[in-house]
């Protein structure tokens, strides 16, 4: 877990890493590009499971709250 004080500023960079069009939003085609990226390959399903564990609204995609919260998990 990491502490609340240096974190912040290193999720936001991470978030916009993953949020590749800006739009506010990780969608599942963009986390699944960030995790190719750096070496995991995922199924579709992987993909979809990480967005729906993350995706507390419902909305299919993750938003930078619900990004915060996945990476203090």
């Amino acid at each position: 877990k990491m502490k609340d004080t240096d974190s912040e500023e290193e999720i936001r960079e991470a978030f916009k890493v993953f949020d590749r069009d800006n739009n506010g939003f990780i969608s599942a085609a963009e986390l699944r590009y960030v995790m190719t990226s750096i070496g995991e390959k995922l199924t579709d399903d992987e993909v979809d499971e990480m967005i729906r564990e993350a995706d507390q609204d419902g909305d299919g995609r993750i938003d930078y709250n619900e990004f915060v919260q996945l990476m203090m998990q």
